[in-house]
This record gives C-alpha cells, structure tokens and sequence, in this order.
C-alpha cells in the first residue's frame, strides 16, 4: 500500500491542477468546497486515486512548499503521520497507555 506524505517544512498541500484531476477521478465537481477542503485536509493519503494522481502529475502535483512523496508500507498497515514545521513522514501507531498491562 502507498502512502503520501509531505517530505519539506511548510505543510501538506496538494495543487489545484492535482485537486481538479481528483475531483475528474472521483466525479465530483471542480467547485465543490467541500470535496477540496476534505482533500486539502489530507485526511486519507492512502487513497488510491490520490496515488494515481500525485505518479501522474509528479512534482506539478505539489501545492506551496511541499514535496509529495509516496512511501510503501505493507498492505493493510495502520500508520500515522508524523509532522514537524510542516515535514512529515509516516510512522507505524503510537502504543498508549492503555496498550500496556501491569
């Protein structure tokens, strides 16, 4: 499974070139305000026609000062995204408290 992240300090952001061919993909309105703020949030970056879209355009993907990069994890994994000034990567889930067992 792949996974887009942002690999450059400013922050997750995709191109209106990149959002217009996942609106075309997912046959949704160009304007839809709120199909471009739930894509524009990044809340599932491991959707496949948001892959297809960042190996298409390639860097023309990119919105201001980010880097879009994709990065294989095994299928099915849970992951996070880790930020930091806006650089990302993907990390597998924190343990919490509860996870452990006195």
């Amino acid at each position: 499974m792949k996974v887009v992240y942002n690999a450059y300090y400013g922050g997750y952001t995709i191109s209106s070139k990149a959002l217009t061919r996942l609106a075309e993909l997912k046959g949704v309105p160009t304007d839809d305000q709120e199909f471009i703020d739930e894509w524009e949030r990044g809340d599932c970056r491991h959707d496949l026609d948001l892959i297809k879209v960042i190996e298409e355009l390639g860097e023309k993907a990119n919105g201001y000062l980010a880097k879009l990069v994709l990065e294989e994890i095994p299928d099915g994994a849970s992951y996070e995204i880790c930020e930091y000034d806006g650089k990302e990567s993907v990390e597998p889930p924190r343990m919490s408290w509860e996870d452990f067992t006195v």
